[in-house]
């Protein structure tokens, strides 16, 4: 059975499914979660995967059909040798950084048509509302207006950090809050709703990945990212009040 590892973001671990699902040929495999290495984004960045990180992860990723196992390595000498290092196109920055982020997975960016098109995470089956699912967080912050919002300010959740919802609820809006104790509650809230609108995040490739009707607010330095399917990408405060209403229609 085929063993992948992982050192880098909660983002990039989700984006790496298409290439791991696809590499596997539809058989489960083994997933080992890296901490304490430090590693470098794009941008020249450093970051490291925390054990609590890698923790609250988990649960989605053992909710994964296709995932056998989730394990975390806190030490190199807990790292299995026979193993397929999906983080190893971070040898390589300087070429892949203006890449879509899943093709940074496949050799110069090679990827099978329609790829990025398939759901790669699931959650067990949820009731649904009429809640918004919304996160903002400062990395990749868009730089247009998001009042747009405001006509469905009743409707909106906020999922993420504490200090994610306090700063926007200071900078933008007032809204709702729904803490979540993990990734599979949160997804599972988010799944829950009519749809998710936020910025380049974790959060966002937890919509992205699990094709949730979805709004991606584009950040000047946030192109790594799109939407394939069943959202849109908002540029300006045009675009998106137009994409509100596309997505969740017309408030009378």
């Amino acid at each position: 059975m085929l063993t992948f590892s992982h050192a880098g973001r909660f983002g990039d671990i989700l984006y790496s499914l298409y290439f791991a699902t696809h590499y596997s040929h539809g058989q489960p495999f083994n997933l080992v979660l890296r901490t304490g290495v430090e590693a470098y984004d794009p941008s020249g960045r450093p970051h490291m995967m925390e054990v609590e990180d890698a923790e609250w992860m988990t649960p989605l990723l053992k909710a994964q059909p296709y995932i056998n196992d989730v394990r975390i390595a806190r030490t190199r000498g807990e790292l299995p040798f026979n193993r397929v290092r999906l983080d190893v196109f971070r040898r390589n920055m300087g070429r892949i950084c203006k890449m879509e982020i899943r093709s940074w997975y496949y050799d110069n960016g090679r990827v099978p048509s329609g790829e990025f098109h398939r759901q790669v995470l699931t959650v067990p089956p949820v009731e649904k509302t009429d809640r918004i699912a919304i996160c903002f967080t400062p990395r990749y912050r868009q730089t247009f207006d998001l009042s747009p919002l405001s006509q469905y300010r009743e409707k909106l959740v906020f999922v993420g950090l504490q200090s994610e919802h306090e700063a926007f609820c200071r900078d933008v809006m007032p809204c709702d809050y729904n803490p979540c104790q993990n990734a599979l509650e949160m997804l599972s809230f988010m799944t829950s709703c009519r749809g998710f609108v936020g910025n380049v995040s974790g959060t966002f490739a937890m919509a992205e990945c699990s094709k949730i009707p979805r709004i991606l607010c584009v950040a000047p330095d946030g192109g790594n990212v799109r939407v394939y399917g069943n959202g849109y990408e908002a540029r300006n405060t045009i675009e998106l009040d137009k994409n509100i209403k596309q997505l969740f229609g017309e408030r009378q």
